[in-house]
């Protein structure tokens, strides 16, 4: 019986000793962890009440400034078109598209000899109207002889001059009618191509919606073919649409810009036409007046060979007459000779010959113009403005321009128009900026970049956006008090730019707003300005974070 219990006491031993052993190591195990946790109390308690870390920054005192920048395009305040005041055909043209011109410069030559044939046939007219007075003063004492036949060929003159007058009658009704035909026309063309403009700005909005949307698809295409959603024909499809519609785009653009253009020349052409129904209703009463004169004269002529040529009075009439026909054929030949000085047309201004309207051997005429002269020593850089930009701009203001034709230069300018009424389409204010052009270097027709100061906070208190926290609808920044201490200072937000954000409050240069922290902080709560490590997030992201809880790092 011993026996037996000596055999089975080693085989209890074995199984208890491992048990044991276990219950021991269970025992260490979970000593050390209430060791371990009573440490972390420790430890957190001691972060809780040591100051917290945070980066902080003056108060700045200085002046923001907000600017509006557009694109527009250079244009000429005014463009003359030269046209002749007699029709003819042109001989030559001196000047191409972008020469230099000045006032009187030599622009084209018209042929002059037809002119000058009528200049011969005047002066042989005041040749004869003089010899015929000289005679009639030689022969009026005696003057009785050929009565009868020279009142005979008078009457015949009456009747010529008779019929003259009521053609020149005739053609002044004519010349009006078709000069004022050529005004319609004009105007007909300024409605067709100001509708053209509509239809246009009409694709454009339509364009750039399209463009948009394409645009925003594409990106889409783009973002999840990277990711591995889609296939490559996707982004290639979208990118291939996006492309159409912005060369659809361009297409509108370029219809309007041309649209415009044509509106213009047919604005252009209708004040050439008006004046020049001016101008012929001028000559036409001036071929009338020659016309009732000539038929006055004929009618003294006339009537003093109808008269006792032996009476004084009656002699003296014939003089008289014979002395106004004197006076009608030296009117007519002075005006015959301004005629041909206007066969050489010259520039009325200084400035670019914007378009070459006909070629030599061309028949030019009062309406038809033969160059147009651009005024561009002082030029508009043009921008649309929307209305809230609009209504901060001042005429006379000053403005900043940039041309991609000329890179590197900055142009100064002031605000020469803003038109009163938007575009109906855009809902944008036309805005016109004068700039000094004495070296002819701006070119109409090219790109302009304008820059107008909208918006200025002259001398004002700046914080970093990042400071500047918000709750419950109120604004505030947390400032390193005195006392080691964040405090808190409400303010109201003004204008900003790219280094921070004007503020008015209970804030002086001498604050030091907190714009960085390794945890949220709390008004009132211990901090220590400077950057360290001692106090580590359970992140283990030892990094500051800005003070409105967001961590801007990347």
């Amino acid at each position: 019986m011993r026996n037996t219990d000596s055999k089975r006491r080693p085989k209890v031993l074995l199984w208890l000793l491992p048990l044991v052993v276990i219950a021991g190591l269970i025992a260490w195990r979970i000593t050390q962890k209430r060791a371990e946790a009573a440490e972390d109390a420790k430890s957190t308690a001691a972060r809780k009440n040591a100051p917290l870390n945070v980066e902080a920054v003056p108060v700045a005192r200085r002046t923001i400034i907000k600017s509006f920048t557009a694109v527009g395009s250079i244009e000429a305040p005014s463009t003359v078109q030269v046209s002749p005041r007699v029709t003819g055909r042109l001989l030559e043209i001196l000047v191409r598209e972008g020469d230099r011109v000045t006032p009187g410069q030599v622009l084209a030559r018209i042929d002059p000899r037809e002119t000058q044939a009528n200049i011969l046939q005047r002066e042989a007219a005041l040749a004869q109207a003089r010899s015929r007075l000289a005679e009639a003063r030689v022969t009026e004492s005696s003057q009785n002889v050929g009565v009868l036949s020279e009142v005979e060929r008078n009457q015949a003159a009456f009747a010529t001059a008779q019929a003259q007058n009521g053609q020149a009658r005739a053609d002044f009704e004519a010349s009006i009618a078709t000069a004022e035909a050529g005004v319609v026309a004009a105007t007909e063309r300024v409605v067709a191509a100001n509708a053209t403009i509509r239809t246009a700005d009409a694709d454009i909005v339509s364009a750039k919606a399209t463009v948009n949307n394409l645009r925003l698809r594409s990106d889409r295409y783009k973002s999840l073919l990277v990711k591995g959603f889609v296939s490559e024909q996707f982004a290639d499809n979208a990118r291939t649409e996006l492309s159409v519609q912005e060369a659809a785009l361009r297409a509108a653009q370029e219809r309007r810009a041309n649209a415009v253009a044509t509106r213009d020349a047919a604005i252009a052409t209708r004040k050439s036409a008006e004046r020049q129904v001016t101008i012929a209703r001028n000559k036409a009463k001036a071929d009338v007046a020659v016309a009732d004169a000539s038929l006055a004269q004929t009618r003294a002529t006339l009537r003093a060979a109808q008269a006792n040529t032996s009476q004084s009075d009656a002699f003296r009439e014939n003089i008289a007459a014979l002395s106004a026909t004197v006076s009608s054929a030296q009117a007519e030949l002075q005006a015959t000779r301004v005629l041909l000085t206007e066969l050489t047309l010259r520039s009325p201004l200084e400035g670019l010959v914007a378009t070459r309207l006909l070629e030599p051997g061309a028949v030019a005429s009062p309406t038809t113009p033969v160059v147009s002269v651009a005024s561009v020593r002082r030029v508009w850089a043009t921008i649309a403005a929307p209305e809230e930009t609009a209504r901060r701009l001042a005429p006379s203001q000053n403005a900043t321009v940039t041309l991609d034709a000329l890179p590197g230069e900055t142009f100064t300018g002031r605000i020469a128009q803003i038109l009163p009424s938007a575009d109906p389409q855009s809902r944008q204010f036309t805005v016109r900026v004068a700039l000094d052009n004495s070296r002819f270097r701006l070119r109409p027709g090219t790109f302009a970049r304008v820059s107008f100061i909208t918006e200025r906070a002259a001398n004002a208190l700046t914080v970093p956006p990042e400071a500047i926290k918000e709750a419950k609808g109120e604004k505030y920044v947390l400032i390193a008090g005195t006392d080691q201490t964040a405090q808190k200072r409400t303010v109201e937000t003004g204008l900003s730019d790219a280094k921070g954000t004007a503020v008015t409050g209970d804030l002086t240069p001498d604050d030091k707003v907190i714009v960085l922290s390794q945890r949220d902080v709390r008004e009132g709560q211990k901090i220590r300005v400077g950057s360290g490590n001692s106090d580590k997030p359970n992140s283990g992201d030892d990094r500051p974070k800005p003070a409105n809880g967001k961590n801007n790092a990347k």
